[in-house]
């Protein structure tokens, strides 16, 4: 098995279960089942290495929904930072952003795998279908469920508007980050869209806000007493292979943003300071 297959299939994993730790331990058992399995009677490797990584995620999902359920505050996937790196480049390519895998956490198991091998990889309905196990119009059907969750979380959040290019974003991070360095609030304000939202995942492991904050002022004010707080550090990165930043404090990764740009103004913020999630990986 080459390594861009490896790769291919983690980058699926990650986009059903938005860990790459996980999506590392279910590829390494599809791959020993490969490697234990009668491989004359798989005509197509790649078709059957698929399908058992999906069986084995929505497996995976469904033991990980009660402990999401209690997981303290809000639960983010894990960032894909530290460019270059095979992952980063095939999460380039599947458009596998943070505030996508957020909202994924809304959909039922089956839901998320149906839309993921649609809209992210392209698959076709009948590929799909045997991937999944199920008729194509079950799978349909499945599609309808998920697109109908996201388009309500969507609406809830104000994503309608398109995300801007990422030299656009690269920008208005820079005048962010230099705002709350400075202390400029009034800069901060015109930079976030009115209803923005900031959501943290600390995992209960480290100080984060365990609710969302809405709305550029009390995001503002947030962001201003931190900063006032502590000695950190922030700098552009790219995060999800978009724009996003890094915070350091006494020398130690604190957190990973992914920053959601969309019509000039910062509309989400994703923050994960969880240290189980901060380490970078590359396969």
């Amino acid at each position: 098995m080459t390594d861009r297959e490896r790769t291919r299939l983690i980058s699926l994993a990650y986009g059903y279960l938005g860990s790459l730790a996980d999506s590392e331990d279910i590829v390494q058992e599809a791959l020993l089942r490969f490697q234990a399995s009668d491989r004359t009677a798989i005509a197509n490797p790649e078709a059957w290495l698929t399908t058992v990584v999906t069986r084995l995620a929505i497996d995976k999902l469904r033991s990980a929904q009660h402990r999401r359920e209690v997981y303290p505050g809000e639960w983010l996937p894990e960032p894909v930072f530290g460019s270059p790196s095979p992952e980063q480049d095939a999460i380039t390519r599947s458009r596998l952003s943070l505030g996508l895998l957020y909202l994924l956490e809304k959909l039922k198991p089956e839901q998320r795998i149906v839309f993921v091998l649609r809209e992210v990889f392209e698959y076709s309905w009948q590929e799909i279908a045997a991937i999944a196990g199920k008729s194509e119009a079950a799978c349909r059907q499945l599609m309808v469920r998920a697109r109908a969750a996201l388009s309500r979380s969507q609406s809830d959040r104000g994503t309608d508007a398109p995300l801007v290019q990422n030299a656009v974003a690269e920008g208005i991070i820079t005048r962010f980050i230099a705002a709350v360095q400075q202390g400029d609030q009034k800069e901060l304000l015109g930079i976030l869209a009115l209803d923005a939202v900031l959501i943290g995942d600390g995992g209960g492991k480290v100080p984060s806000v365990l609710n969302p904050i809405y709305g550029a002022d009390r995001i503002a004010r947030f962001l201003m007493g931190i900063n006032g707080k502590h000695a950190l550090i922030t700098h552009p990165a790219l995060v999800n292979s978009a724009p996003g930043t890094l915070t350091w404090l006494d020398g130690h990764l604190h957190g990973v943003t992914a920053v959601e740009v969309r019509d000039g103004l910062i509309r989400a913020l994703y923050y994960v300071s969880n240290p189980d999630k901060l380490t970078p990986r590359r396969t």
